[in-house]
């Protein structure tokens, strides 16, 4: 085979087959010439390769409007990819070379065509052996992919006045050329990145490692792999956690005492740490528990007051200003557990919207400072008489029911329920609707962890029966 390369080759060849060819028809002489029909098919096939609808409909004899040429437009120049779609489709098309088989040119009157072999790199090798984290990482491997695959397309074409126009652009060849267009590529992202925060608990003869994220993992969970270190030596490798939607937990259990010692969980994702966490374990001082404690919850109601005022204060007053106010601003929470490990969570909303309304009429004066950022009272009465005391008084009016507007809420639907799994003195809540959340137990009281909320300042919410 020719490559589209040498001019003099293509004109001599066009002679010899002009002088041999006659007599037969393929060819009449002063007819068209060998290198017409590879320039033609080299100006095709550039516009081909820039994956510009435009161009490749102008060498066509398509009409503008025609239904094949419209599908191409929404093919190449769709809206319905993804930006991932697009950045892929992209970079495999900045591979495509071409060669032009000037052997294979067959010219009869008014009609010609051409062999031409565009390759690319293998784009559904890399992606299928590919483990990305995100696009970039995929167009990259494309990019490097040495790897080639081929298509062979025939370029058919018809004389219209002096131009050589392809007449074949409904060939099954041309979709096959532009195969990586729309393709659906999974990422796996770092998982270690997605941990919103993980802990590991322990007594006597179970260690169990709980990792929570920040998102739905769910698709990744069944390839999570943990592994068991005690004392920096490997215990166990390569054991199947539970999860669920956006939680995983590892644990060991036996049946008697653990040995004393360091324990480690590393929770995996192929090679990749997602989290790791350590214990210490003495079943030989006596400090332990010496036996497993059951705790009996199921079927008990359980109340909490989370107090939430200096994350109202901190959003009330500039950095900076120091300033005093009065009451608390909270919610109560029911927290019932029932036997079938199920729960509900319930969020007493009327008392929150009433002790709001208490506690931005008790500190209005506090509220105006921090909000127009008077650092103290001499500051606030100077502002009271510059604007005079009506129009102050409105102000300030105004300012308390925005405040109450703004931080109150209808928390009379605002309910959460799911399933709670219980191992030792830890506690899992798996949400149907909301991220998961975790807690521990002690004696007769579940402490759950309050995470980023800004609730009880970030210490864990202490549950205690009701009654």
């Amino acid at each position: 085979m020719k490559t589209f390369t040498s001019r003099a080759a293509a004109a001599a060849l066009a002679g010899a087959m002009a002088l041999t060819c006659a007599s037969c028809g393929l060819l009449p002489i002063g007819g068209a010439k060998t290198e017409d029909i590879v320039d033609a098919a080299d100006d095709f096939a550039k516009a081909l390769a820039s994956c510009d609808a435009g161009k490749i409909a102008k060498l066509t004899n398509e009409e503008k409007d025609s239904d094949i040429v419209e599908d191409l437009e929404a093919f190449l120049d769709g809206e319905d990819y993804t930006d991932e779609q697009k950045a892929i489709a992209d970079a495999v098309a900045g591979t495509i070379e071409y060669e032009i088989d000037e052997d294979s040119v067959k010219i009869k009157k008014d009609e010609a065509s051409v062999d031409v072999t565009f390759t690319m790199a293998d784009y559904e090798a890399v992606l299928d052996e590919g483990d990305f984290k995100d696009v970039s990482e995929a167009v990259d491997a494309i990019k490097d992919c040495d790897d080639t695959c081929e298509v062979e397309v025939t370029f058919e074409f018809a004389k219209d006045d002096d131009e050589w126009l392809i007449s074949n652009l409904d060939d099954k060849a041309y979709v096959k050329l532009y195969g990586f267009y729309g393709l659906d590529v999974s990422f796996t992202p770092d998982l270690a990145e997605l941990v919103n925060y993980s802990d590991i608990f322990g007594d006597y003869n179970y260690v169990y490692l709980s990792v929570v994220f920040l998102e739905d993992v769910s698709e990744y969970i069944d390839d999570m792999t943990f592994d068991v270190y005690l004392d920096d030596e490997l215990y166990l490798s390569n054991q199947t956690p539970y999860g669920d939607t956006d939680y995983i937990w590892c644990d060991i259990t036996v049946d008697g005492p653990l040995e004393s010692g360091t324990y480690t969980i590393t929770a995996k994702y192929g090679d990749t740490v997602i989290a790791s966490e350590s214990i210490d374990i003495d079943n030989d001082s006596g400090s332990g528990s010496g036996s497993v404690i059951n705790y009996d919850i199921e079927g008990d109601v359980y109340l909490c007051y989370a107090d939430g005022t200096d994350a109202f204060i901190e959003t009330l007053v500039e950095d900076g200003f120091d300033l005093d106010f009065e009451g608390q601003i909270g919610i109560w929470f029911e927290l019932t557990l029932s036997d079938d490990g199920e729960y509900v969570l319930k969020v007493d909303g009327e008392t929150f919207n009433a002790d709001l309304i208490d506690f931005f009429t008790d500190n209005k004066d506090q509220i105006m400072m921090g909000f127009y950022g008077l650092s103290s009272e001499a500051d606030l009465d100077a502002y009271r008489e510059s604007l005079g005391d009506d129009t102050y008084d409105a102000l300030e009016s105004s300012m308390v029911q925005a405040m109450v507007s703004e931080y109150s809420a209808d928390y009379s639907d605002l309910v959460d329920g799911g399933t709670y799994t219980i191992t030792g003195d830890y506690i899992y809540f798996s949400s149907y609707d909301y991220s998961g959340f975790d807690g521990t137990l002690g004696d007769d009281m579940i402490y759950v962890n309050a995470g980023d909320s800004f609730l009880n300042n970030g210490e864990p919410l202490e549950f205690y029966p009701e009654g």
